[in-house]
């Protein structure tokens, strides 16, 4: 797992101050790379690269170029089925072990039809210096796992995995856009390829930009499969297949040389893992975190104890959150307001005495319908589609009137733009997939990538495998949710090897006194409002309507914790980034 950025100049010149760039950059970048850094500079084009070294700790440093030093790549992520891939590479003479190479020599003799082929995270910029016009291509995952921004104006195209990075370069126009701070008061995250500025974009989970001659085309290599028609399988044969796909997954995911550990909460996700983990030969360390009145520990400690794995468990408390909430909140990279960020934050820290790699069951509530809102909407009377979408947004804690907290707002429809994903299909796959294309990218693996990598360390996820969300996107939903309850298929084929405590609890999740850190954030909301009514901030979000919202919900007239939450660490994370100088530059706002 590692850090990249760069610029790319469409001129096709770098500029003289190439260096100066790349050193602002890579120490936005340090936390995300602590083993290595390498650079490269050449026919209008500059990256940097930070590596945590995992995979042939030897011989994996980056930027890498092929033999003759015409295509390069830098790249952060690690691709699962590289081996496949050298396979497939008929001649090639490969230097290294690591899956770096096989990526680049993929590229150099595939172009970006190597994207597909590849099953595991990736975020990576390549250029190819074979022609007469230097050609580049930044590329994200399938699922969205790794993030990487761009951010493009008259002259270049200023790319990172992190947004802060970017924002080190300075002299940008930062200006603000309206329509994605409406879907972050909306969904509590910003979606899709929008982030608070305009001319700051994020690259979709699969897809893949080409840049030459200063023209960028955006091309999308991947996507949900289409739920035309169900697979034919049987119930009984489709447990198989899952268990013998997500084993094989777990086995992939086993490769390096750090030490490997796995967060374990003791719900049916990482118990799984867990559990192949342990059929497979690995005992590895396990690791749980919770407060001293809600945790989720007794169950944890039965998985553990099952397959002879080494427990942790960390306490963290509302004071331990109160004292680190700006930290945190910066290292968020952008405002998430996700709660469980901060005690993944803490038991990361954690995390990082023991191991460098850890195993995480994200992934399989949002393909086999393992979160409650899912049976609220389809335990509900019959409704119109529209209706449904509304119960969905709504049961999933969203807010659909996002806008009265804006200055000028956007039509309201801008709030969800990814619902087509939920029109297009079946109310069940609907929900799951409006999930895969939001939740699961931009929450939960940004959440994920960002408080790991904050500690240095490196996070796998079994579960988001191409070819297993390929095949559980096929089921019939009656595989998935049946009689109230949801990832049905997964209970089955795995009931009989996990704790029977584990498979009958209800699902839990990270469970955060939410209402107590409001309370104890209290004064410094109602500060951050007084100290950023003097920024352009104030001139998008409507202040003076935040702050009402506020007072009704301290009187008791209107108790909204969620929002006032939402709220709160937008306003942290704005005053972070005004305090450390990214905001610096002159801005406008957008519409």
């Amino acid at each position: 797992m590692c850090g990249l950025g760069g610029v790319i100049w469409k001129s096709g010149e770098a500029a003289a101050d190439a260096s100066l760039t790349l050193d602002r950059m890579e120490a936005a970048l340090s936390h995300r790379g602590p083993d290595e850094t390498g650079r490269t500079i050449g026919p209008g084009f500059a990256v940097v690269h930070r590596r945590l070294a995992i995979v042939d700790i030897a011989s994996g440093q980056q930027p890498m170029t092929t033999g003759e030093g015409r295509v390069g790549v830098a790249y952060n992520g690690e691709i699962f089925n590289h081996q496949d891939l050298r396979a497939d590479l008929n001649g090639v003479s490969f230097r290294t072990h690591c899956d770096t190479e096989s990526l680049l020599e993929g590229f150099a003799a595939l172009g970006p039809d190597v994207f597909g082929r590849c099953n595991g995270m990736a975020s990576a910029m390549f250029w190819d210096l074979r022609r007469a016009e230097p050609v580049f291509h930044l590329m994200r995952d399938q699922l969205g796992i790794k993030p990487l921004y761009y951010y493009e104006d008259e002259t270049r195209i200023i790319f990172a995995s992190e947004l802060r990075a970017i924002l080190a370069v300075g002299g940008l126009d930062l200006g603000l856009d309206r329509g994605s701070l409406q879907t972050y008061l909306a969904h509590r995250y910003a979606t899709g390829a929008s982030t608070l500025f305009a001319r700051i974009r994020r690259l979709e989970a699969g897809c893949y930009l080409r840049i030459e001659a200063g023209r960028v085309a955006r091309r999308r290599y991947w996507d949900l499969p289409a739920v035309d028609r169900h697979s034919a399988i049987s119930y009984d044969a489709a447990k198989e297949q899952l268990y013998a796909l997500l084993k094989d997954s777990v086995r992939g995911q086993m490769m390096g040389e750090a030490p490997i550990g796995l967060t374990l909460s003791g719900g049916i996700d990482s118990s799984v893992i867990a559990c192949l983990c342990a059929e497979l030969g690995a005992h590895y360390k396990t690791f749980n975190v919770g407060f001293p009145d809600v945790n989720e520990f007794e169950y944890s400690h039965d998985v553990a104890r099952k397959f002879g794995q080494e427990h942790h468990t960390f306490e963290t408390s509302v004071d331990a959150i109160v004292a680190d909430f700006e930290d945190i909140v910066w290292a968020m990279d952008e405002p998430i307001a996700d709660a469980a960020c901060f005690p993944l934050h803490i038991l990361c820290r954690e995390i990082r005495k023991h191991v460098t790699v850890v195993l995480s069951g994200e992934g399989s509530d949002e393909m086999l319908a393992g979160y409650p809102q899912y049976a609220r909407v389809l335990e509900a009377q019959p409704a119109d589609a529209a209706e449904q979408f509304r119960r969905f947004t709504r049961f999933s804690w969203y807010f659909d009137n996002a806008g009265a907290f804006l200055v000028d707002p956007p039509s309201p429809v801008r709030a969800f733009p990814q619902s087509s994903y939920f029109f297009e299909r079946d109310v069940l796959d609907g929900m799951l997939q409006y999930d895969l294309k939001t939740w699961l990218p931009e929450n939960l693996m940004m959440k994920a990538d960002k408080m790991l990598m904050a500690n240095g360390l490196e996070g796998r996820f079994p579960f988001l495998s191409v070819p297993l969300v390929e095949f559980v996107c096929s089921l019939p939903p009656s595989f998935k949710w049946r009689d109230g309850v949801g990832k049905r298929v997964l209970r089955d084929a795995f009931g009989a090897r996990l704790p029977r405590s584990v498979v009958e609890r209800p699902k839990m999740g990270f469970s955060v006194p939410l209402d107590q850190l409001v309370l104890r954030l209290r004064e410094r909301l109602y500060d951050l409002l007084s100290r950023l009514n003097r920024t352009e901030l104030a001139g998008t979000l409507d202040l003076t309507a935040v702050r009402a919202a506020a007072d009704r919900h301290f009187s008791g007239e209107n108790v909204d914790t969620l929002r006032i939450w939402t709220f709160l660490v937008m306003l942290q994370w704005y005053d972070c980034a005004e305090e450390r100088g990214a905001m610096s530059a002159p801005r406008r706002i957008a519409a």
